[in-house]
């Protein structure tokens, strides 16, 4: 496997996604993998900067390989090329090609970061490119690859900007690049060596019979690169296979070495570039707790525990509360007397209530009971499959004992409702009577004096009869 980023990057988005997938998303041997070729389309195209976009493609010598395997590499290549951020502060396109032959994960990649809506640069070359490559090189050591640097393999020259710092490694590199080309039958004779080493951006400081110096790209001295390769009259030949061989089993033998150092390369560069990432794109910090359900059932139980509170205190177990103020007892026994005349006992229908809520009380005592076994039989149960079910199972139950205590509480709450209504007509016909008491025991005297006046009147009236 190989990685290249393509240049462009500016236009609109209608031509990284034609070119992927057809005008009429129809081209031949090609597989939408993973995204919304729309969404990314309009991403690009209201884009305010002047990259747009990123694009690239992942290519294997391989001609095809299994869906599980593909996936992975999608995965692990998008957090290597964007460490520090979640799939929602991204979006990427991959449409997979096989028409030439050999496998191609093509990618897409709008730069704009979806949270803020900042500018997204993915790839920055003298930067990430280290990173990238020694991702490339742990992937295909990982999954068994062709790997495309092995000088057996090898199809390209190492240019001046992919050097090696150490002048004798970067002479190696450029020796296993050649012998590779001509391994390939691309170079027949020195001249073509010549033009090999110019095309690849070298300057060629100086020939001589057995030599070919090169300028050195980093300044200093030059470049010496010796073998038969190199020689004035060198010819493709058995002596040359052999060599290219040696170069490979060289290559193969450090393998182990090369991996190593691939990965501290690539552990270094994620954490930089995580760090660049997470403080430009700073997500909000979550306000809200993430509790289990465990804790999500007892919070339930507890907030319902107390709504029942109130009802089985203050209403229910009224007359157990010496709390209570006593009430006026002529006031108790008028209305003791309504509701025996009207043939009901509010106060005894709620206590009827009484038994369904401490049912449920001991049903939620129970709960939680089996919740903290639950939790003990958690830190015991490994198996993470089991403990999951076992705590939905127990979360389901919680939920059924939940509404019935409720259920309860909403009938035991319209009874009162219905009680407190009928003492609010009660009271003030019982207030009207009293009233009217009060009334009647202010007039007694005068009521008394009139009737006195009224007799002394009458017996007047009969003593003048009496003499008329």
């Amino acid at each position: 496997m190989i990685v290249k980023f393509h240049a462009r990057g500016a236009g609109r988005g209608s031509g990284p996604v034609d070119y992927l997938l057809g005008k009429a998303r129809d081209r031949d041997g090609a597989t939408l993998d993973r995204g919304d070729p729309d969404d990314i389309q309009a991403l690009i195209d209201s884009s305010p900067y002047a990259k747009k976009y990123t694009s690239g493609v992942l290519s294997f010598e391989e001609a095809d390989l299994d869906r599980q395997t593909k996936d992975k590499i999608m995965s692990s290549f998008e957090k290597a090329l964007l460490p520090g951020l979640e799939a929602d502060q991204y979006s990427c396109l991959w449409v997979e090609h096989r028409d030439k032959g050999r496998l191609e994960l093509n990618f897409v990649v709008p730069n704009v970061e979806l949270q803020t809506g900042k500018r997204l640069q993915p790839y920055f070359d003298k930067a990430d490119k280290p990173r990238i490559n020694a991702w490339k090189t742990g992937m295909n050591a990982s999954l068994k690859l062709h790997d495309p640097d092995d000088p057996i393999n090898k199809r390209e020259l190492t240019t001046p900007r992919n050097l090696p710092k150490s002048k004798q490694e970067a002479a190696r590199a450029i020796t296993d690049g050649l012998l590779s080309l001509a391994g390939h039958g691309e170079l027949q004779s020195r001249q073509d060596v010549v033009n090999a080493l110019e095309g690849a951006g070298f300057t060629i400081a100086r020939q001589t019979s057995k030599s070919i110096s090169i300028a050195d790209p980093e300044g200093g001295r030059n470049i010496r690169l010796k073998g038969q390769i190199y020689e004035q009259d060198f010819k493709f030949g058995a002596g040359l296979r052999e060599e290219i061989e040696t170069a490979s089993a060289r290559y193969r033998a450090a393998s182990q070495e090369r991996i190593r150092e691939a990965r501290e390369v690539y552990r270094r560069g994620v954490e930089i570039k995580r760090a660049e990432n997470q403080r430009r794109y700073k997500r909000p910090e979550s306000t809200y707790e993430r509790v289990s359900l465990e804790k999500l059932a007892l919070d339930s139980l507890e907030r319902v525990s107390r709504s029942g509170g109130l009802y089985g205190r203050d209403l229910v177990a009224r007359t157990h509360d010496s709390s209570e103020p006593v009430r006026d007892q002529s006031s108790e026994r008028h209305d003791r007397t309504v509701r025996e005349e009207r043939g009901q006992d509010p106060v005894q229908h709620v206590r009827g209530e009484a038994p369904t809520l401490r049912q449920d009380r001991r049903e939620r005592a129970s709960l939680s009971g089996r919740l903290q076994d639950s939790e003990r039989v958690l830190n015991h149960d490994r198996a993470r499959t089991t403990a999951i079910d076992r705590i939905r199972k127990l979360a389901e139950s919680t939920r059924e004992a939940t509404q019935r205590l409720c259920d309860g509480l909403q009938q035991l709450g319209a009874n009162v409702r219905h009680y407190l209504e009928r003492e609010r007509h009660v009271t003030p016909a019982s207030r009207q009577l009293e009233r009217a008491s009060q009334h009647l025991e202010h007039s007694a005297p005068a009521v008394g004096k009139a009737l006195q006046r009224e007799k002394s009147v009458v017996r007047h009236d009969r003593g003048m009869e009496f003499r008329l």
